[in-house]
């Protein structure tokens, strides 16, 4: 069974600078938007999948655009709390 992400809900991350394939991760893009999304390592770059696929498609990213824009892996979500 899949986690899934709704409004409210708390997530515990470990800061760390990156993320293996399957790992939901914290993830900076262009500097300023971050977003929380699940990692698929590719060859060539790094696929960010969201929960929400009716509204957010899966994203490319390559190891070029990683470095331009940057992407940057903030931490590993460890944990996900959400109140009744």
């Amino acid at each position: 069974m899949e986690p899934v992400l709704c409004k409210g809900d708390v997530v515990i991350v470990r800061k760390q600078s990156s993320a293996s394939t399957g790992d939901i991760a914290i993830v900076l893009i262009n500097g300023d938007e971050a977003t929380v999304k699940k990692i698929r390592r590719e060859q060539g770059g790094v696929m960010l999948i969201g929960y929400n696929t009716a509204i957010y498609e899966p994203q490319f990213y390559s190891n070029e655009k990683i470095k331009s824009l940057p992407v940057q892996i903030l931490g590993k979500v460890i944990e996900l709390r959400r109140k009744f």
